[in-house]
């Protein structure tokens, strides 16, 4: 590969850096097992990647809009709404 192309996914290679984003996992209620085993009424008290009301994630501004340039370095854009 190029190093050009490289280059191209290079921000995503940083993130990593950072350690694993939040992800979709095994979902075995590990959450509720530990609220429980706290002593809390609800899973938000315990949850890593906890949302807010809206369903966004405060911590890491998601969901977001993407800048058009952003797609198409990955050849994607945006569908048109009807």
């Amino acid at each position: 590969m190029s190093q050009d192309k490289l280059q191209q996914f290079d921000h995503l290679l940083e993130t990593l850096d950072s350690g694993c984003p939040p992800h979709a996992g095994i979902a075995l209620g590990f959450d509720r097992l530990i609220a429980v085993m706290m002593g809390r009424n609800s899973i938000r008290d315990v949850i890593a990647f906890p949302k807010n009301a809206k369903g966004a994630d405060v911590m890491v501004g998601s969901p977001s809009v993407i800048p058009d340039e952003e797609l198409r370095a990955y050849g994607l854009r945006r569908s048109r709404t009807r």
